[in-house]
């Protein structure tokens, strides 16, 4: 330990012997902190953030697990879809044991050993620099665009870093180095200057096996870490967290203070009759146990509300700090009468007391059967009191809204969804998270790819009917109803059946995948600029339509001849675009690319089949509706997946797309969203 290390320690330890005589010391579990320790080989902690451009900052406290580093060792990285030349997916890591920035080619002196090290890169947009330990190491002229979508790895075995990390931030501004070496040892707080350019920030305390929360983030994609392997088939230890024995980095004492709020709303629809549907999350986050803070008030905003006779009760429930955990406390009595403003509170005495870290709140609605079917439901919470003290949360919903779905009894529910290599791709909870969706969204018939052995316990978990080929299938077909199967051309790419309907109704159902473009550039590597279109009209033309084709031809049309009364609903992932979001008034929603005539959609349409999503959701702009890929932030409006349908009789009454897990604010299971389409077939 250096001399300015051992009086750094020296003073930590001293001021809690003070604050033990005091009376202010903190608790056991405050004073643990952890750190994720990875093991050089397989694990993959993803957080799949977007690319930041020009300004930036990331930094990270590290310790190696020995001395001997290999060629390189990613601190923060890309991960997958991430190689692109314009952007810099290694801007911080480990080239044969020197910090290294890659795109701007700084390396900095010395060979790192194995003791805590602070590790930090910026971009102002005219100059990257290189920091170790607080000090500036490198520096070049120029902007860059990072990618960091990965910690501790870049989707490569060779390149993962084998020791600890913690304290991962991640900034959209260049932070000056005075700044940096003022908050390096300790955790960060609201005080911060620039507090609200922090768009991730991983402290790693709050791991549950498979989740790491990014306790600032926002919105539908919160760039929560998924813990998980690059052997995604195999059963090696995921990383896991350690304690931190970083004697620079302490934790202060003092009495408990407000970190951030925010506000997440639910983008799942509501079936008439559903009880305690999930409305948004209010996620507080306290830092300290000192002295908690408690909650005493909230203030709800429900005036968007198409009517609000289609809310039987409001309900408030504290639910733990992990979005999926099990426990339910209602607070503010046993549901309230909703109202178009609602001030719920509690006396202070009374007030609900914060943990230190993430604390959740739950807003719910009881949804008559008699409620309208399409009104909108909506709830906020505008402001919230500790102790009496008012705040207002960020918001990060502006166009989010529930809708009441119809439970009549000519509906029909299909979910398409591909779940990625049988939903193993969320550490060990994968294939829960999976079944919990499925569950929740109460389908009637399940249009499944990438099954790969996951079907038998999803069909157990369902009580539903399943056709597939084999147990370890790519296509799978899960209906509540009796289904009778058809031959299919190709078994990976169809698989055919007509469901049984109540009331002596039948429907054709086409469970579909079809092959990619070799180079599959708008879905992947469509924010590189400069390809030529026409080279994805060509590829998509030999192979998604050729299998499209083919799949109608051999096995929908022949069925379709021996019975026209037959509805049909083809729904799949196409591994293609469609001409209706690929247009002139949407290519900046695809890095500048439109119009494309993608020809597998219209071979769709022109074969008379509707597309469910953008018959019901016609704007391309407003509603881009992506389904691939949900899990990272730079792709995000190639929608592939679809429910197709034609025929007398059906009509679809509501379509969605559904990218966010049952429980809101938990990470999403699959690289595809599912889409969710809701018919009335006479």
């Amino acid at each position: 330990m250096t001399i300015k290390g051992f009086f750094r320690y020296w003073k930590m330890e001293a001021l809690l012997i003070i604050c033990l005589f005091s009376g202010a010391l903190l608790s056991h579990a405050q004073t643990i902190n952890q750190a994720l320790l990875l093991d050089g080989n397989d694990n993959n902690p993803c957080i799949g953030m977007d690319i930041i451009r020009r300004e930036w900052t990331i930094e990270a406290w590290i310790k190696g697990n020995d001395n001997v580093w290999k060629e390189r060792e990613v601190i923060i990285g890309g991960g997958e879809y991430a190689e692109y030349p314009h952007v810099d997916n290694l801007p911080l890591m480990i080239k044969n044991g020197h910090l290294h920035s890659a795109k701007a080619n700084i390396t900095a002196p010395g060979i790192l050993d194995n003791n805590w090290h602070h590790v930090a890169a910026t971009c102002n947009g005219a100059e990257t620099k290189l920091y170790l330990d607080g000090k500036e190491v490198g520096s070049a002229k120029g902007a860059i665009d990072i990618l960091p979508g990965a910690i501790g790895t870049n989707d490569q075995d060779s390149s993962t870093f084998g020791g600890y990390i913690d304290e991962v931030r991640i900034w959209t501004k260049a932070l000056p180095a005075a700044t940096i070496r003022k908050w390096m040892y300790q955790p960060l707080t609201a005080r911060h200057h620039d507090f609200a350019a922090l768009k991730g920030y991983y402290p790693f305390d709050d791991m549950q096996d498979d989740v790491s929360l990014n306790i600032v983030g926002k919105g539908h994609q919160a760039y929560h870490m998924r813990n998980t392997r690059k052997k995604y088939k195999s059963t090696l230890p995921l990383a896991t967290l350690a304690k931190n024995d970083n004697p620079l980095f302490s934790i202060p004492a003092g009495k408990q203070q407000l970190f951030n709020a925010v506000t997440i709303q639910s983008e799942w629809d509501a079936d008439q009759g559903g009880a305690n549907e999930q409305v948004l999350k209010l996620r507080i986050v306290a830092n300290g146990n000192a002295s908690p803070l408690k909650l005493t008030s909230l203030q709800l905003d429900l005036s968007r509300n198409t009517r609000l006779s289609d809310i039987g009760a409001v309900h408030v429930y504290y639910t733990g700090q992990t979005p999926r955990a099990a426990n339910r406390k209602e607070l503010f009595g046993t549901g309230n009468v909703p109202q178009r403003s609602m001030k719920l509170i509690l006396p202070p005495a009374d007030g609900y007391p914060l943990q230190n870290g993430v604390n959740y709140f739950l807003v719910t609605f009881d949804v008559k059967k008699d409620a309208v079917a399409g009104d909108t439901l909506y709830a906020d919470v505008t402001s919230f009191a500790l102790n009496g003290v008012a705040y207002t949360p960020e918001a990060t919903h502006s166009n989010i809204a529930k809708t009441v779905l119809p439970v009549q009894p000519n509906t029909v529910k299909l979910l398409q969804w591909n779940i990625w290599h049988g939903g193993v791709h969320v550490g060990n909870s994968g294939r829960e998270r999976v079944k919990e969706l499925l569950l929740k969204t109460n389908a009637d018939i399940i249009s499944m790819q990438e099954a790969y052995g996951t079907q038998e316990f999803l069909k157990e978990s369902l009580g539903y009917q399943l056709q597939t080929s084999a147990p370890g299938a790519n296509l799978a077909l899960f209906s509540r109803y009796p289904l009778e199967k058809h031959l299919s051309n190709d078994n990976f790419k169809s698989n055919t059946a007509t469901v049984q309907l109540p009331g002596n109704r039948k429907v054709l159902i086409g469970n579909w995948w079809l092959r990619y473009a070799y180079k599959h550039e708008y879905t992947d590597f469509y924010p590189i600029p400069g390809f030529n279109t026409d080279d994805w009209i060509r590829e998509d033309s030999e192979l998604a339509v050729t299998d499209a084709r083919k799949n109608m031809q051999q096995d929908i049309d022949p069925l379709l001849k021996a019975d026209a009364s037959l509805p049909v609903i083809l729904a799949g992932d196409f591994n293609s675009g469609s001409h209706l979001d690929w247009t002139a008034r949407a290519a900046f929603l695809h890095y500048g690319y439109g119009p494309v005539a993608l020809p597998t959609s219209k071979v769709m349409l022109a074969e008379g089949y509707r597309d469910s999503y953008r018959d019901l959701q016609p704007d391309e702009v407003t509603h881009p509706g992506g389904t691939f890929a949900a899990i990272y932030g730079h792709l995000q409006t190639s929608r592939i997946d679809f429910i197709y349908y034609k025929g007398p009789g059906i009509k679809a009454l509501s379509s969605k797309i559904i990218r966010t897990a049952p429980e809101i604010d938990d990470v999403w299971a699959s690289d595809h969203s599912a889409v969710l389409t809701v018919f009335n077939i006479e």
